[in-house]
């Protein structure tokens, strides 16, 4: 088991800077979930792991050495979002998963492997001759998965690796992804932006948005007494039979509604002091006396609140 710690990380691309002074720690043996909206940064984060994403500072370290210092076949692999541009679809699916294999490995050895990371993700070992497009989609993304294990890795991140999938076929992923991660005992990056999914692998849940991390903290305190209001907006905003789909403007629980259903800031000019005051339920929008939302970034004390939530007035 290995842990994983992003120190200060910050991503830019031009002006533009996706991941800013992001600090966080997957602990060995225990899966961290990353959550937040799209545009949040938690994809360019999990790149800047594996080295997709350039690090422009701060470091990422596995087990206490600079990840950009290990060999090329790091003991960190990633699965994708989508597993069919993921995997070569003119490869058959033994050969995709033997490609990510140590090179000393004997050829009788390599296909010994495949068929028994094959049958690790629930697939017939039968079908390693068969190219992706010969396969659905959850079967692809346990292929993908299959070729990560076969990199050997201590550290696995996982990039919505459900949300292309039809629901009928997540659970059964996910029930998967759980108990290969008990079973290998992997430390594990989760990233996702459906709360319900994050609670039901994540040991520690991590809140992101617009580039920061904004609340982390044990899953059941996060999720059952959020302290940031962005996290809280997240909660709320998970379908529920008993909310009422046509707003009313003059209602004020529809009002901090509305702020938490508006766009995001422009990445490129985030705005000064809190990021999330333009949207904020109980920022200065609602509550004009909390000016301090707008001169003052409440990420520079977070480390002193519960769940080191990165607002003035958290609960």
């Amino acid at each position: 088991m290995s842990a994983l710690e992003f120190d200060a990380v910050s991503v830019r691309y031009g002006r533009l800077t996706a991941v800013d002074g992001v600090s966080l720690t997957v602990p060995s043996g225990q899966v961290v979930g990353l959550v937040g909206e799209s545009g949040s940064g938690k994809s360019t984060l999990a790149r800047a792991a594996v080295g997709l994403s350039p690090v422009s500072a701060g470091q990422v370290r596995l087990d206490g050495v600079d990840v950009r210092r290990l060999p090329r076949r790091r003991p960190l692999q990633m699965v994708f979002q989508d597993p069919y541009s993921s995997l070569d679809p003119r490869m058959g699916i033994g050969e995709s998963i033997t490609e990510a294999m140590p090179r000393s490995t004997s050829r009788g050895a390599r296909r010994a492997e495949v068929a028994r990371l094959l049958e690790l993700v629930q697939l017939d070992p039968e079908r390693a001759s068969m190219l992706p497009g010969q396969l659905s989609g959850g079967q692809r993304q346990r292929v993908a998965l299959a070729r990560a294990l076969a990199g050997q890795p201590k550290v696995l991140i996982a990039d919505e690796i459900t949300s292309a999938l039809d629901v009928s076929v997540q659970g059964a992923v996910l029930n998967l992804v759980r108990d290969v991660q008990r079973r290998l005992s992997l430390s594990m990056l989760f990233i996702s932006h459906n709360l319900a999914v994050v609670r039901y692998v994540s040991d520690i849940v991590a809140v992101m948005y617009l580039g920061r991390i904004v609340e982390a903290g044990p899953a059941e305190q996060v999720l059952t007494d959020p302290q940031h209001p962005y996290t809280r907006d997240l909660l709320a905003a998970a379908p529920s039979a008993h909310r009422n789909l046509l707003a009313d403007p003059a209602d004020p629980a529809d009002v901090t509604a509305a702020l938490a259903d508006t766009e995001p800031a422009d990445p490129h000019h985030p705005p000064p002091g809190c990021r999330y005051h333009p949207r904020c339920p109980i920022g200065p929008l609602v509550h004009t006396d909390r000016t301090l939302c707008v001169s003052a970034d409440p990420a520079d004390d977070a480390a002193h609140r519960p769940h080191h939530a990165a607002c003035h007035f958290a609960a």
